[in-house]
């Protein structure tokens, strides 16, 4: 299975630092923010004329899992809609869509639609991909040229995908369980919210919460959108509410952990960690406290002072002054 830019095919399954030099000879444009990306020249895509297409990954070593191609204006007779163009080709290629929707607004009837604006949208469903169009409200000019809609790829097989960095991940963890006994001491830290295990919420799926109920989709998820999140032992997640947080000490490792009964983080005693604290002031919301700890996020009730006991706890063994910031629940 692959992704096409031009005549060039590349495997789904490379990362974005193995696919870069693949593309170094093709005309390359300004990066957007976000997931790191390659933007480059692309004049064709599903026989539709494009202008560029955009590479994305969660991280440099971490495979593609999206692409996106910009669409030039194709010119639609005096009677159709600017969506029908596009559609009539790409149902020749790709089949009946699983869902469209038409997106006109009719107040502004007689007046150019805002190019921020989506007039139509359709998606195609695959066994390992997702693969969109947004048709926008007007032309929209970029640095590539003149774009009319978009096409999105989404790799959906994540457990397929993310089979070698899954082993990276397990053989920490295994590496970890090693020195964890029924007789580690772990401190609690009793908090006013439930805590949540990672998952990455898909709403265009039939059910968008199925991570939540997947073990192996969730390990999946957690290797390839985070780097240093890892399944908490069995000893520890036994032994912790959905309210707690656990933090324990590994002297054969030279590290501390920090555990919510599904996910765990370690921080180094000997360097600065990523830590980030937020008294999240309340707006339309109650307020909460936030710890962003590297890649576990903990939240606390505001008027709890679980979370503020934790941090001192790590200020004490790290020798780390925590940031602190302030924001409002909005």
């Amino acid at each position: 299975m692959y992704f096409q830019i031009d005549r060039l095919k590349i495997e789904w399954g490379k990362t974005l630092n193995e696919v870069r030099p693949l593309l170094e000879n093709i005309e390359q444009f300004k990066p957007y923010g976000g997931w790191p990306n390659i933007r480059c020249s692309c004049l064709k895509i599903f026989g539709l004329a494009a202008i560029e297409a955009e590479v994305r990954a969660p991280f440099e070593d971490r495979p593609v899992l999206q692409v996106q191609y910009e669409l030039s204006p194709i010119k639609s007779r005096f009677w159709q809609k600017q969506h029908v163009p596009y559609m009539e080709q790409l149902e020749k290629v790709l089949g009946t869509p699983v869902k469209s929707e038409n997106l006109y607004n009719h107040s502004y009837s007689g007046k150019e639609n805002l190019s921020g604006s989506v007039v139509h949208s359709s998606k195609w469903l695959f066994n390992q991909a997702r693969i969109s169009l947004s048709v926008y409200g007007s032309v929209r000019n970029k640095d590539s040229g003149l774009a009319a809609a978009g096409i999105f790829i989404d790799l959906t097989d994540e457990i397929a995908i993310s089979t070698p960095f899954r082993e990276v991940a397990k053989s920490f963890e295994k590496k970890l369980s090693e020195f964890i006994t029924e007789h580690t001491p772990i401190a609690k830290f009793k908090l006013g919210i439930k805590q949540k295990p990672f998952q990455i919420v898909d709403y265009d799926l039939r059910h968008p919460y199925i991570a939540e109920k997947t073990d192996d989709l969730r390990t999946s998820q957690r290797a390839l959108y985070k780097r240093e999140l890892y399944q908490t032992p069995s000893i520890i997640s036994s032994k912790l509410e959905v309210d707690e947080i656990g933090y324990y000490k590994v002297p054969a490792m030279n590290q501390i952990f920090v555990s919510n009964k599904w996910d765990t983080v370690f921080l180094s005693p000997d360097q600065i960690n990523d830590i980030k604290y937020w008294d999240i002031l309340p707006a339309r919301g109650a307020g909460r406290k936030e710890l962003d700890l590297k890649e576990l996020r903990i939240e606390d009730d505001r008027y709890s002072t679980a979370l503020l006991d934790l941090m001192l706890q790590i200020e004490s063994d790290t020798a780390q002054e925590i940031e602190k910031r302030q924001g409002y629940d909005d």
